[in-house]
């Protein structure tokens, strides 16, 4: 009896749950290893499309009746605004250079300094 090893039962479980594992992987590949089984997938896969595009639309019309944006509706106003903001970039560099090119022609024109000041409030009253 010395020779008897102990139950390992973690180690039953593991052999059990590996017999299991081998005997379900060789059903589901026979299984889906079928024409059948790839025919119907595809008629899934298309019918969750078709779902999905229905859905859609009976959304956008709901949101229409209830006057509120759809998701497109919400996507392109974010468009248009980015658009908006790029077009305003490019005016506000615009001005800025025609300011800058400006001021300098402006300084350039201005001529002497104002040296004459405008009358004092004592001076007008004296007069």
């Amino acid at each position: 009896m010395a020779d008897d090893k102990p139950l390992d039962p973690a180690a039953m479980f593991q052999d059990w749950v590996t017999q299991w594992e081998r005997a379900t992987d060789k059903i589901s590949n026979q299984f889906m290893g079928t024409d059948d089984f790839s025919k119907h997938l595809n008629q899934m896969q298309n019918s969750q499309v078709e779902f999905q595009r229905a859905f859609g639309e009976f959304m956008s019309k709901q949101l229409a009746n209830m006057n509120m944006p759809s998701r497109e509706d919400v996507l392109q106003i974010g468009e248009d605004l980015r658009g908006l903001d790029r077009r305003l970039a490019r005016i506000e560099t615009s001005l800025q250079k025609i300011s800058e090119t400006s001021g300098t022609a402006m300084r350039a024109k201005a001529g002497p300094p104002r040296t004459k000041k405008p009358p004092t409030l004592n001076q007008a009253t004296s007069s």
